[in-house]
């Protein structure tokens, strides 16, 4: 009677084992994908900050432009137009 008792009893404790190393690995899993993601937020912050630098580095650069010749600027902003115009009319 002992065979029969014991093998309910391992097979219970092998689908504890089981359970127990699926839990582990979905741990680890979770660990490894919260990481990379921090990884990733991180490296979209650096990108926004640098951006954020260079978008505001050329508002300054067409500001002073524009400071400096209006004229020019205007005429550049009336060719930009019409060549926009000119791509949006033959859609």
């Amino acid at each position: 009677m002992t065979s029969t008792a014991t093998k309910p009893d391992a097979i219970k404790q092998a689908a504890r084992d089981a359970a127990d190393k699926a839990e582990e690995k979905t741990a680890e899993t979770i660990e490894f994908a919260r990481e990379k993601a921090e990884k990733v937020v991180d490296k979209v912050q650096e990108l926004e900050s640098e951006i954020s630098e260079s978008v505001s580095e050329l508002s300054s650069t067409v500001t002073r432009y524009v400071q400096e010749k209006p004229l020019q600027a205007a005429g550049i902003a009336f060719a930009a137009g019409v060549l926009t115009t000119l791509l949006l009319r033959k859609r």
